[in-house]
Formats: C-alpha cells, structure tokens, sequence
C-alpha cells in the first residue's frame, strides 16, 4: 500500500506517538511540481496484512518457520508489536491472550521461552529469553499508550521490573542484560558472563525506562552502547553472537562459534532505531556490506575473516537500507519498501526495519 499526497510536511501518528515529521522543500522547488510525501507507514500497513496471514494463527500464535514451526516469546513480543504499530487491536489481543496463557507460566513475571506444538508439555525450556521479555513489555506500553489500556501500562512496568531485578548482572563498573535468568553468568559459563549484544532492543529499553525506575537505574542503554563500541572483532569489526565479558575487553564466547551470524544482524537494526546515539556506531556495518564482494549481511566467521553464506533474504536487504539510510541517506531499494514473506525471522526483520524507517528515516522510503 502507498499513498502519495501533497503538503509541506508529514506527519504518522500511532496513538499519542508521532512516528516522524518531515520538512518538504516549497512547492515547486527544483522540479517545478509541488513537494511530495510519502507515507512511510503504509508500506507496514499492507505487509503486516500479508504477514498475519502467513504467521499468525487464529489463537494468537507466532509460528516460526525458520525452527520447526515452535512459538517463542521473542516472536510474540515481535508480532504484538508488528499488530500495535499497523493499528491491529484484535490481533494485538489474541496474540497477547496466547502469550499470557501459554508462556506466563514461571514466577517472576517473565515468560518461558519455548513453546512446541509436538511436543507434552509444550513449554519445552521455562527459561526466559530477556529479549522477548523486553519485546513483550514494549508491545504492551505501545499499546497501552496507542488504545488507553492502564492494565497493559501497569503489565509492561512490571515486566521490565522483572528484567532489572532478575536479568541484570553487574560486569566490571556496567550493569549488564543477561540473554536468560540462568545459564550465563560466570557460575554458568567457563568464560562468562556470556551476552549476546542482539538483546539489547535500545528504542525498546529506552522507552521501557520512563515506565520502571529499576530498569533505568540499570542504565542499560549506556551499558549496550559501550558494549556495541568496544566488542568489534576481526577484520569487519563486527559483534560475535555470544560475548564474553570475562576479560578486560569483550571476546567471542568460547562455548560458541566465532561468528557474525543470525543473532548479531539485529544489532545494527536496534542501532539504527535508537537514534544519534546507535548511528554513530554503525560505520563498520556499512564498510562490511559495501562493494561487489560483500554486497550485503554474511555469516562471517571473525576468528579468520571467512565470510561463509549470504544473508540474502529481503529482510536481511532492508537492514543493509537502514544501515545505509542512516549514515549517508541512501534511499531503500524496491525489494525493502515493497515487503514479500519469505520465512519467520528474515520476514520480521524487513517489518521491524519498516518501522525504523517509519519512524527514524521516512526520507528513504
């Protein structure tokens, strides 16, 4: 969907939130036509549709292709999300039923983070995953704040209180996010704590924070802002995966392989969403997909500078256009603005790259 309309400035608003305002030229100017605005958000209205009907069932379930058709909470949090963002109240409400009736299931106020539909009982690992729980939580605020849900507000706050008091691990003079309650620390791990720098959702935390006075004390911003400057590895200097703070300076995690892979290639998105403060981090993002030979995000193997597959769906595509947006305004190609679903994940990265071009870039679009 694409609507074009004359006028000197733009404006997108989802509830009380302004997603962006862009000054035109005067009319006439260069081209001798009046200025035009392209609505940014409507490229997300018309592929949430087709999304939904691929990814969503009728109870509420977020099934990830990619992974044997499971449920997570990352994927909950990102569909809630998706449905806030393209004004989708019911949708919102049966993903959200779905995720409270089937991942709520600890004692904390976390989520569990695995759900399979083959397997009894189908919550398989009641650990959490602190990106879907701060996913979850930053739905719910957009949600509250988009439809006047006080019920929702309050669910949210009580979530990310929950991240600061059971997921936040002190590593050096930073408070850090740890990927999960257990299996991380240095308890857990021969080098750890391990992190995984793609959990740091920066505009979620950042929204999260006006709402919990404990998870703003944790700074986690500052904290994933340093980590994301300082845990640059190989000759691309990109982010690993899994992290090891257990040293004077970050280092692939040893319990896992040395690469720049699936995980990681959120990092640059969440950058670019946060704003002045994520772009001036994303320089080597675009040096590493620069040019015939890199031609977009790989798998690379940082120990030897091995690139291994391509990440050629368009979701991984209309991240490159957002790294590129953001540091030079290169306008996104065909193949980001006019979403297709492929598979779960590349497609929820193009939807979730939409709304960062929405609401930080609409000039690319």
């Amino acid at each position: 969907m694409r609507r074009v309309r004359q006028t000197l400035a733009g404006m997108l608003l989802v509830g009380t939130t302004t997603l962006f305002t862009v000054a035109m030229a005067p009319a006439g100017e260069a081209s001798g036509r009046p200025a035009l605005v392209v609505e940014a958000g409507d490229y997300l209205l018309g592929g949430w549709e087709l999304y939904s009907s691929r990814f969503v069932t009728p109870e509420g379930r977020i099934v990830d292709d990619d992974n044997g058709s499971i449920s997570h909470s990352e994927g909950q949090g990102y569909g809630m999300l998706l449905a806030v963002a393209a004004g989708d109240r019911e949708r919102f409400q049966r993903i959200w039923a779905w995720t409270q009736q089937e991942l709520f299931v600890r004692d904390d106020e976390l989520a569990a983070w695995r759900w399979d539909p083959s397997a009894t009982p189908r919550v398989t690992d009641r650990n959490d995953a602190t990106d879907g729980d701060i996913l979850i939580a930053w739905a719910l605020l957009r949600a509250a704040e988009r439809w006047g849900e006080d019920d929702w507000r309050h669910r949210a706050r009580r979530i990310a209180d929950a991240v600061a008091e059971h997921a936040v691990q002190p590593a050096g003079r930073l408070s850090v996010l740890m990927p999960a309650v257990s299996g991380f620390a240095a308890s857990d791990q021969v080098d750890g704590p391990v992190v995984n720098l793609s959990y740091w959702v920066f505009p979620a935390i950042g929204e999260l924070e006006t709402i919990s006075p404990k998870l703003a004390k944790a700074d986690l911003r500052r904290s994933g802002l340093e980590l994301a400057r300082a845990a640059r590895f190989g000759r691309d200097a990109l982010p690993t995966d899994w992290i090891s703070l257990a040293g004077r300076q970050p280092a692939p995690a040893q319990a896992f392989a040395p690469t720049f892979s699936y995980n990681a290639v959120r990092v640059p998105l969440y950058l670019a969403w946060e704003g002045e403060n994520g772009r001036a981090l994303l320089e080597p993002y675009l040096d590493a997909w620069a040019g015939e030979s890199a031609a977009g995000p790989h798998v690379v193997d940082v120990a030897n500078d091995l690139r291994a597959n391509r990440l050629d769906a368009p979701g991984y595509e209309a991240i490159s256009d957002l790294v590129a947006c953001a540091l030079t305004e290169r306008p996104a190609s065909d193949r980001t603005r006019n979403f297709v679903p492929t598979t779960y994940y590349p497609s929820t990265l193009h939807l979730l790259s939409l709304m960062a071009f929405a609401e930080r870039y609409p000039r690319c679009l």
